[in-house]
């Protein structure tokens, strides 16, 4: 193949990994690709030649976006003008809506050959934008099952590739040599703790978090806690808990339970099967803003997935360290609670599977 130059944007940490899959995915299809772009250290790992860190892009609500608006305006517009520079032969966008459809309106009036993958859910709020995908991108991949139909009924032609995260469930994991490994005795119980993987989520969640650990620490013993810290942040946390960066599904795999962000994790923590409660706070006139727009029940990919309530979801005011604590104990303490969780999780894991990987099915889209 010819040495074809691929301009990818991803703004934050779980488009870095998806990125970073569909990079090394691509580079079995077309050795000679040169990759060029926003994203993190997963994907410059993988041959990504930075044009911006995703560090400086991660930023989530309509307020927050506002405050850092002249910055973003800039990477936004430096960008461009890399990209018109670079002449990329194929722009692929993944996720991160907000900056993302603004691109692909921006590009498709210049000719550029653009791939969505990672769809905005417009099902979701917002439905108006389902114009501009119709209208500025070539292709767009789907990761999420009903994604396919919603937009069929619309007029509009979706591939599915199936769920990156499907994968995970096939993998082996030994919770004995992670014990192990980490000093972890045998009677106790591990709690894993997910905050979030951006600046913004750790600054909201994580003391919540951290009162939700002295709750069940001063009516539980046996207990370890276990941080799974994202890629992009560091989190200041008691030397008495376990912080794992690396080997995190290694680690969610061997938890009895999890305290998970809504977000990619709650679906990477149910492909683990392990039991888990959700949680989520956005700052209130960003809350009062999506809560007016949007169109769904549940905030949990586990659940909008499933079409029902299978994980508890604590959201805003509800996220506190009493109903963190209370709700966590009682799954851990009730194996029935536990084994209802995991028994919906298999169900899930049937509706996201497909016969290729989600980054060789849209790889071989991209290509087709």
């Amino acid at each position: 193949m010819t040495k074809e130059k691929i301009f990818i944007i991803a703004g934050e940490d779980s488009g870095d990994l998806h990125g970073a899959n569909l990079i090394s995915t691509i580079k079995k299809i077309n050795p000679s690709a040169h990759f060029y772009g926003i994203g993190g250290n997963r994907m410059q790992k993988e041959g990504l030649h930075i044009t911006e860190h995703i560090r400086n892009l991660n930023i989530i609500g309509f307020f927050e976006v506002i405050r850092h608006y002249r910055r973003i305006k800039k990477i936004f517009d430096d960008t461009l003008l890399e990209i018109k520079k670079i002449k990329p032969d194929k722009v692929i966008l993944i996720d991160y809506p907000g900056f993302n459809l603004r691109m692909a309106k921006k590009l498709s009036a210049q000719d550029f050959d653009i791939t969505y993958f990672i769809l905005p859910q417009v099902w979701a709020w917002k439905e108006s934008r389902k114009k501009i995908l119709r209208n500025c991108c070539d292709r767009l991949i789907s990761i999420i099952p009903f994604e396919k139909i919603w937009f069929k009924n619309r007029g509009i032609d979706v591939h599915y590739a199936g769920h990156p995260i499907s994968s995970i469930s096939n993998k082996k994991y030994d919770k004995e040599k992670f014990r192990h490994k980490h000093s972890i005795p045998d009677e106790n119980k591990i709690i894993a703790l997910l905050p979030g993987s951006r600046k913004g989520e750790i600054q909201r969640h994580w003391k919540i978090f951290s009162d939700t650990i002295d709750k069940i620490s001063s009516v539980k013993k046996n207990i370890t806690f276990i941080l799974i810290e994202g890629q992009n942040v560091n989190i200041d946390s008691p030397s008495n808990i376990i912080k794992i960066k690396a080997n995190q599904y290694e680690a969610i795999y061997s938890a009895d339970a999890a305290i998970v962000c809504s977000g990619t994790a709650t679906l990477e923590t149910a492909m683990l099967k392990c039991p888990m409660i959700v949680c989520y706070k956005l700052s209130a006139p960003t809350w009062f803003l999506a809560k007016l727009m949007s169109k769904v029940k549940y905030l949990s990919l586990v659940n909008l997935i499933s079409g029902k309530k299978i994980v508890p979801e604590f959201l805003q005011k509800d996220m506190s360290s009493k109903n963190l604590s209370r709700e966590i104990l009682s799954l851990i303490d009730d194996p029935k609670k536990k084994r209802a969780q995991q028994d919906h999780y298999v169900k899930l894991i049937k509706k996201l599977n497909v016969e290729d990987s989600a980054y060789l099915s849209a790889a071989k889209y991209i290509y087709d």
